[in-house]
């Protein structure tokens, strides 16, 4: 009985030995725990490191909002010479892509059947002015006797009348002579104007007829580009406004041109509007049939705040922002964008960061305002 009195009194003990152990150890684990949550918070920020290519700064720029179009090249002045005269080809002087003046020969037929043609032209019209000059003189002589009544009426109307008819057979005559001395200026093919050669049809010894084709001349002083703009976008195309060419073979070259004219009536199929640009080739650079594409100013921003579009975040959304970078931070600017040029891909920044502000590029994600970041050194 004593010894079970002992292990009753014994009981308590233990279980309170048992509870100073597990409370102890709770506390311990509590501490130990907590001892890395605060070495953790005692850790300095992380510092985003970024690269030259993750960053722009707002440019000083002109932009324009362009109308991109393509089409062909033609000269302004360019003709085919087509024979005005029917006959052999004695000799032919000139090859395609030659430079020739204004009046310079290019040809010249056999000229013996047109002075043949000429002289008896010529002859035609001597016997016909010595007739007339008969006639005129016959004409005054019955005027007289006819005031002496030695003629009747009838006679002297007669002799107007043969008058007449001799006048107008010299008139005919003296066409006919210089239509033949025509001719024979037509044998010798001269240029309209001076240009250059960019076709030839004949050859010599060859007999060729009236209007057939012989050379083609072309000026490349002033060229001519013709496109078509949508009926939708016609309202903001003005004669006289500004365009950038670029010509299929010269990349990187750009040329500028203006509106010259603009089509009344727009394609019936299509729904295009031709508008042509007119631009200057004092080097002859630009050939005809060469394939260009070009843009037309529509509006124009100068000395504008711009951006390309890749820095831009929410391009198109209700609420456009840029992550700019100020005192080492990434901070995030609201901004208000203007005219955009989507060929380009730069768009004008009205408010919100201002000309030379440093901008993170959109392709940097995960970024948050307030990150900190660290630049990349400048180059010399």
């Amino acid at each position: 009985m004593p010894a079970l009195l002992a292990r009753f009194k014994r009981r308590p003990l233990l279980i309170g030995a048992a509870t100073v152990l597990v409370v102890g150890g709770i506390i311990a684990s509590q501490s130990g725990r907590a001892a890395p949550d605060a070495s953790k918070a005692a850790k300095p920020p992380v510092v985003l490191e970024l690269a030259s290519s993750d960053v722009v700064r707002v440019a000083d720029a002109s932009l324009i909002r362009p109308l991109a179009l393509s089409g062909s090249l033609n000269p302004v002045r360019q003709t085919a010479i087509n024979a005005e005269v029917e006959g052999v080809v004695a000799a032919v002087l000139v090859r395609p892509g030659e430079v020739v003046k204004a009046g310079q020969v290019l040809a010249r037929f056999e000229t013996s059947d047109l002075n043949q043609l000429l002289a008896t032209r010529q002859a035609n019209q001597a016997r016909a002015r010595a007739e007339m000059q008969l006639a005129q003189k016959n004409s005054e002589r019955n005027a007289d006797l006819l005031k002496q009544g030695f003629i009747s009426p009838n006679s002297y109307d007669q002799s107007e009348s043969s008058l007449a008819v001799a006048v107008a057979q010299f008139k005919a005559e003296e066409a006919q002579t210089a239509l033949a001395r025509k001719a024979l200026g037509d044998s010798a093919v001269r240029a309209p104007f001076g240009g250059i050669v960019s076709d030839r049809k004949v050859e010599p010894g060859s007999r060729v007829n009236m209007t057939q084709h012989l050379f083609s001349v072309v000026d490349l002083d002033e060229m001519e580009f013709e496109a078509a703009v949508p009926v939708n976008a016609l309202a903001a195309v003005k004669v006289g406004q500004h365009m950038t060419l670029t010509v299929e073979g010269y990349p990187g070259k750009q040329l500028g041109g203006r509106v010259e004219r603009i089509a009344p009536v727009a394609d019936s199929a299509s729904r295009m509007v031709p508008i042509y640009v007119r631009l200057q080739n004092p080097d002859g650079l630009l050939k005809g049939g060469q394939f260009v594409q070009g843009e037309l100013a529509l509006a124009r921003a100068d000395h504008a705040a711009t951006l390309p579009f890749g820095a831009i975040r929410g391009l198109h959304g209700p609420a456009p922002h840029v992550m700019a970078v100020e005192n080492g931070k990434a901070v995030s600017r609201p901004v208000r964008l203007g005219l955009l040029n989507e060929l380009s891909k730069q768009v004008v920044v009205e408010s919100g960061v201002p000309v030379g502000a440093l901008v993170i590029i959109a392709k940097v994600e995960n970024i948050k305002a307030g990150q900190a970041v660290k630049l990349p050194p400048a180059k010399s």
